[in-house]
């Protein structure tokens, strides 16, 4: 007689599984919610069964989810698939036991079954069952009871081999949707036993109120290192590779397992009957497996793996997820249609079935590659023989052809096009008698052939030509911006530069989503930084200006540009006359500072010897004629202040006196 051995029970992932030796996932449901399952032999279970989706205290029922119009009291949470649907699309509508706990002293038996196929004795083994609390926590205001629950590995007798108990099942949070928790009980198969018992008892206790469960997914499985496997030159993420069987093509899967035995044996298995059954492909032991494919089939692969010595028995391997090889034959069942004829002007479409890829060919060059191909506006000229291949997922190709026949008049409006803001375009209408052109987002706009637009959004712009034999058609041409922003150069810079070696800084004002600046400054040097270094000009009796050239461009490739006008002054040197003669002969008849071409924040102003402000200009071109509120002043000599700021940005503040002659 064995004593009692503890496994190693917890909730969460396991590296590597094998092929079930136990699995009840309680069957499949059909696409009706309302269809429960069917009664579990007595043997299996403690609890009473009831049909209804609601089993009754002390009972059980199998069903596909939470009864729509909630349970005890709409106690229960709105749990709507069991584990596997949620963990395996091929287990959708799945059921799983629903159960409607009461109080027991003594732990009672949820699930007991014995294991009948062979496992091997020092092979790890997971006994697993995945169970969620079904009580909203509402339900059970302040309590702080839950159900325990334990899992046992027994032989026949009863007696315990391995057992664990899990902490307690707590309310189930909603917050990711409700999701089932997975426990495990690891052991290692002793030896000397034909058959185990894997049975799941509850705890309870007298305040039972947050003891309703649900339990799917029970399993006994080898366990051991995770087997991974790949298409060898594929993207790991493959897991389906399609190909047709004219290719008679070589398919390769690699794996690859983490070191855990002592003597490692690979086993290489397919099923064509979507995972139902798996069989050993004789030979195929090797890490890399390599298959021709010339028939026409689903094959799924995975890759097992186990002790040498065990091998053989496919109970105490660990097996790798699964790859699918779809070989595919001629497309069968195919459908080309149209909806022509159509009048011209109108829509054509097109609808091809029964591939996983297609291409169209068809008049003026006409080609596309999706089922539902259209040609928005027809024209008289696309009338003709279309032809569609169709594909599979593999590349087996058939093809297929259909005739269409425009009708009608033919009217266009020219092509869509894309434009910077701002820019203007010219649309034309096919000829006709009347026109009528509408614009969206906008209203009606114009009655000629030919209009000029510059649209501030994306716009579609739709004329209707009327022709001379009442026939009316429509056509329409989507102008969009290539920018949003409108592009404006702009510079920001002096009038003058001097006599001799002289500079100026530039600065770009302009407005928009900029991305180059190309500046072009005429005196030999060029730049493409937004803010350009100081440029120097040596200007020479006969200069007169300089042309300074900048050219702005965004990522849309729109443009603009703008040219500064530099004018060459004489002298740059800023002073105020000693003296002024206003008597209009035209020589020195008033007084201000002379060559302030460069200053800027320029202050001007002019006193009598008694402090009284008698002019005063922010301009230096604004000159004083010697009189003050139109009264001339008396010759004398009248002090005067400026103020201003040089090209270097220093502050200057000059001071002095002027003779007024008369």
């Amino acid at each position: 007689m064995f004593g009692m051995m503890i496994g190693s029970m917890h909730a969460g992932g396991q590296a590597g599984a094998g092929e079930p030796a136990l699995w009840q996932h309680f069957g499949k449901g059909t696409v009706d919610p309302l269809v429960t399952g069917s009664k579990l032999p007595d043997a299996l279970t403690s609890y009473k069964f009831s049909a209804e989706m609601c089993p009754p205290g002390g009972s059980y029922s199998i069903a596909r989810r939470v009864s729509l119009a909630g349970c005890i009291n709409n106690s229960w949470i709105p749990l709507s698939s069991d584990f596997n649907s949620d963990s395996d699309p091929e287990m959708d509508y799945g059921f799983m036991m629903l159960v409607n706990d009461t109080f027991h002293a003594t732990p009672r038996v949820i699930y007991v079954d014995t294991i009948i196929q062979p496992l091997c004795p020092g092979t790890d083994y997971t006994f697993s069952a995945a169970i969620i609390n079904l009580v909203k926590p509402e339900a059970c205001a302040g309590l702080k009871s839950f159900p325990i629950i334990t899992l046992h590995i027994e032989d026949i007798p009863g007696n315990i081999l391995f057992a664990d108990t899990s902490g307690s099942i707590g309310f189930a949070s909603s917050f990711f949707g409700y999701k089932f928790g997975v426990f495990r009980l690891s052991f290692k198969m002793p030896g000397g036993f034909n058959r185990l018992v894997a049975k799941i008892k509850v705890i309870s206790d007298a305040d039972n109120c947050g003891h309703d469960f649900a339990i799917d997914d029970i399993k006994v499985a080898a366990s051991g290192p995770r087997a991974d496997i790949a298409f060898l030159n594929e993207f790991p993420s493959t897991i389906l590779k399609s190909v047709c069987f004219q290719q008679n093509k070589t398919i390769e899967l690699t794996g690859d397992v983490e070191p855990f035995y002592a003597r490692q044996a690979l086993q290489w298995q397919q099923s064509t009957d979507g995972g139902a059954n798996w069989s050993d492909i004789p030979g195929a032991n090797e890490k890399v497996y390599s298959r021709n494919f010339s028939i026409p089939d689903t094959f799924m692969f995975r890759l097992s793996v186990a002790e040498a010595d065990k091998i053989a028995n496919k109970y105490c391997r660990v097996v790798s997820d699964v790859l699918t090889v779809q070989v595919n034959g001629i497309p069968s069942n195919l459908k080309v249609e149209t909806n022509a004829p159509v009048c011209a002007g109108q829509q054509l479409t097109f609808l091809a079935s029964g591939g996983a890829s297609y291409e169209w060919f068809g008049p003026n060059g006409f080609y596309d590659n999706i089922p539902f191909p259209h040609i928005y506006k027809s024209a008289l000229k696309d009338s003709g023989m279309y032809y569609a291949d169709i594909f599979t997922l593999g590349g087996c190709k058939a093809r297929d052809s259909v005739y269409v026949k425009i009708i009608g008049t033919d009217v266009s409006a020219g092509n869509d096009t894309a434009i910077c803001l701002g820019q203007p375009v010219t649309l034309q209408a096919s000829k006709g008698l009347v026109y009528k052109w509408t614009s969206t987002p906008g209203s009606t706009l114009w009655q000629t052939q030919q209009i000029i637009v510059s649209p501030a959004k994306n716009t579609t712009y739709t004329v209707s030509v009327t022709d001379k034999e009442g026939c009316t058609d429509s056509a329409s041409v989507s102008i969009k911006l290539r920018n949003h922003s409108l592009l404006q150069a702009g510079i920001q810079a002096g009038e003058y530069v001097c006599y001799g070696l002289d500079s100026m800084l530039f600065t770009s004002t302009s407005k928009g989503d900029i991305e180059k600046w190309n500046w072009n400054f005429d005196n030999g040097n060029f730049s493409q930084e937004k803010k350009p270094p100081v440029q120097y000009y040596y200007a020479g009796a006969g200069d007169v200006s300089y042309s300074i050239i900048l050219h702005i461009s965004d990522s849309a490739g729109c443009t603009d540009s703008i040219s500064h006008k530099l004018k060459v002054a004489p002298g740059c040197y800023i002073a105020v006359p000693t003296g002024f003669t206003p008597n209009g002969d035209g020589l020195n008849d008033f007084l201000y500072p002379l060559n302030a071409y460069k200053a800027t924040h320029l202050t001007f102003r002019v006193y009598n010897r008694e402090g009284l402000l008698l002019f005063e200009t922010h301009d230096w071109n604004r000159k004083w004629d010697g009189n003050f509120n139109g009264i001339q002043q008396p010759s004398g000599a009248y002090p005067w202040m400026l103020n201003y700021v040089d090209a270097a940005g220093k502050a200057v503040l000059l001071k002095g006196t002027t003779m007024l002659i008369r």
